[in-house]
């Protein structure tokens, strides 16, 4: 939409003071001039002053501060050079931009610039407005230029307004009484509070942000979060159902969100090129140029072999806080149905697995979470043949199998809902059956084409662990092994072991460090009794949070040892992306041990501070209709309850029966 937007004075660039992000669609700059010669001869560093105040949101509107500050009078020229091309999305992320070949620029004499494209039905156009304290604006082709006479210690102002156009729809900056468009209402934001140590407290104060930022709608009625910027900015499968169930603390309304939005879009046929066949749920939905020509597939695309299963696990998530039986009645045939897609489509040979194949020619390759085309890799360091039966997505529909039994009893289906359970066992069985490696003691990658065991040594089992599937004894191996050099760098857990051919801590998914799958790994480990293992790498993943800006986590960094020094950013992460901002909210309920059961009015909470937390209080969870304020100390290596306020929901100090997702058992009570 705008490409290129330069401003010079006297035809110099600006030199940079400061900056500082003001907001999430905020920031502001200062600069001032080099040496230069005005029209009424040299003008020394630092006599003109200039700040940019910048928001975003829907539009991007700007405002510029001049101000003079030389012994006499000055005479400069302030120009602004603007143009925009409007390439694809995934032209511009390819590096392959092309010349704007049918692009219209219009000048208005006194106002602005229009820029405009159209091709084959496809429009697009950027409205940019000034607004100037000085008069004296001239135009030639895209470059605006201001002639400023200005004494000492006077001051000029420019506002500029940068308005998209899509489809015929002028988008104007949020709050602005002059939209024509809806203006977003914002979300009932729960009260959620957070006081402990910096290490925590900052990364968490910063992830809800980052969440409540990331929410997005697409005409839907509730807000859903979308995958991360800037190249994801969009609906997704998993990347929106996932960070919901992660940041449930937070409430319920990104997981009602998702699955309104994901059940609009769920597929009702087949189409091979999207990967769409019915009852599967979008990996991602897009309006660019590429998909409207039909290049590409995003209208939306289907290749995601986890959303399926993911969407049950919200949708049971989600009435485990809110005990809301509608919630349950109003998504549970779009459930129903995307598990017949599992059990129709998704296993591909009838052996009772999940196993991924794309049908089209510009598919993705593989299509659990680590879809990057190179990412499964055997213990070779070679890529398996298709189809692929990676472990995680037996995981997930173990998972979501138990979940549906609840929802499906919820719903009066008490048949089905037994057939469930019936599925999920049989399912777990197979699993440990084929899946584990016993010289390693560590479950396979994945199974490939001809279902022989895939025997990498990667993150993916960790997520094994988080849904409940492995036995004990099989999970106290995989803590362990987890827990070696190779897989954890100090910083978090390693996509895949460094002692691989293949590894590279600078790939996108062949031995880097993503902050949420080190999480789940630290949530399997804590639903197993690992609990020091499961706090070795919440530490690290904080501790690496504190390396970046704001403790901000990004979607994933380098999988250099700690030795090495600071985290090393990966060039193309999202930042902020849900799934790691997620996740200090995430370690804030596995530390209170918080497991809700509001349909039947409870929460269960059985806290362990770890060492590096002496203290924390957290406010504002919201259970049912209920509140819960809890403040927790620890004591040599005992941790202390040391208040509880809950309104409208009963607290019970007992072991959680489940953590994030499972079959709930029914535990000794103790309320208090």
């Amino acid at each position: 939409m705008l490409s290129t937007y330069k401003f010079q004075v006297g035809g110099n660039a600006w030199t940079l003071l400061g900056q500082a992000r003001t907001g999430h669609g905020s920031a502001q700059w200062h600069f001032q001039n080099p040496t230069l010669r005005d029209e009424r001869g040299l003008l020394e560093a630092g006599t003109l002053a200039l700040s940019l105040s910048r928001r975003v949101d829907g539009a991007m509107h700007d405002d510029f501060a001049l101000q003079a500050y030389a012994q006499r009078p000055v005479l400069c020229r302030f120009t602004l050079q603007l143009d925009a091309d409007f390439t694809d999305l995934f032209e511009a992320k390819g590096g392959s931009v092309r010349a704007p070949l049918r692009m219209l620029k219009i000048s208005e004499r006194g106002k602005g610039l229009t820029f405009r494209y159209e091709r084959g039905g496809f429009r697009r156009a950027l409205h940019v407005r000034i607004d100037s304290s000085e008069r004296d604006m001239s135009l030639a082709g895209t470059r605006i230029t201001f002639v400023l006479a200005l004494d000492h210690a006077k001051s000029w102002h420019c506002c500029l307004d940068a308005e998209p156009e899509v489809q015929r729809r002028i988008l104007k900056l949020a709050g602005d009484p002059h939209a024509t468009q809806p203006q977003r209402v914002p979300e009932k934001r729960s009260a959620l509070t957070l006081q402990s140590e910096r290490l925590l407290e900052e990364a968490f104060a910063c992830a809800r942000e980052d969440l409540h930022a990331l929410a997005i709608e697409r005409g839907e009625a509730l807000p859903f979060l979308a995958a991360g910027v800037p190249w994801f900015l969009t609906l997704f499968g998993r990347d929106s159902l996932l960070p919901a169930v992660m940041a449930g603390l937070d409430g319920a309304w990104s997981a009602k969100g998702a699955l309104a939005a994901l059940e609009a879009h769920q597929a009702r046929e087949r189409d091979d090129f999207r990967d769409e066949q019915p009852g599967k749920f979008p990996h991602e939905l897009r309006d660019d140029e590429l998909t409207f020509r039909g290049e590409l597939p995003y209208s939306p695309y289907f290749g995601t072999h986890d959303a399926p299963s993911l969407y049950c696990l919200t949708l049971w998530n989600a009435w485990r806080w809110t005990g809301d039986d509608k919630l349950v009645y109003r998504h549970i045939d779009a459930a129903t149905r995307g598990l017949e897609w599992c059990e129709r489509h998704g296993d591909l040979d009838g052996d009772g697995l999940q196993e991924y194949a794309t049908r089209s020619r510009k598919g993705y390759r593989n299509q659990g979470w680590k879809d990057a085309g190179d990412a499964i890799v055997d213990g070779d360091g070679r890529q398996p043949e298709l189809p692929l039966a990676t472990v995680e997505l037996q995981g997930y529909l173990y998972a979501a199998r138990l979940a549906m039994a609840d929802l499906l009893a919820v719903v009066r289906q008490p048949q089905e809902a037994q057939a469930e359970l019936r599925k999920a066992h049989a399912l777990r069985r197979l699993v440990e059956e084929r899946y584990w490696l016993e010289e390693a003691r560590f479950y396979a990658l994945a199974l490939d084409k001809d279902k022989r065991r895939v025997d990498a040594i990667a993150s993916n089992a960790g997520h094994l662990l988080s849904c409940g599937l492995p036995r004990p004894d099989r999970a106290s191996a995989v803590a362990r092994r987890l827990l070696a050099d190779d897989m954890f760098s100090g910083w978090g857990l390693r996509t895949l072991s460094s002692h691989n051919p293949a590894y590279n801590p600078l790939s996108y998914q062949r031995g880097s460090v993503w902050p949420f799958d080190t999480l789940l790994a630290a949530a399997g480990l804590w639903r197993y009794g690992e609990h020091d293992a499961a706090f070795r790498l919440m530490q690290a993943i904080l501790e690496a949070a504190g390396r970046f800006e704001s403790s901000r986590l990004p979607e994933l960094f380098g999988g250099f040892p700690r030795s090495h020094g600071v985290p090393v950013p990966y060039q193309e992460a999202n930042i902020p992306q849900a799934w790691s901002a997620a996740v200090p909210i995430m370690i804030v309920q596995l530390v209170l041990g918080l497991v809700p059961d509001a349909p039947q009015g409870r929460c269960y909470v059985q806290p362990r501070l770890p060492p590096w937390l002496s203290h924390m209080t957290v406010a504002g969870i919201e259970v049912a209709n209920g509140r819960l304020d809890i403040s927790l100390s620890r004591r040599g290596r005992e941790t202390t309850i040391d208040r509880v306020s809950a309104t409208g929901v009963e607290v019970v100090c007992e072991t959680p029966p489940a953590v994030l997702w499972g079959k709930p058992l029914t535990p000794t009570q103790k309320a208090v």
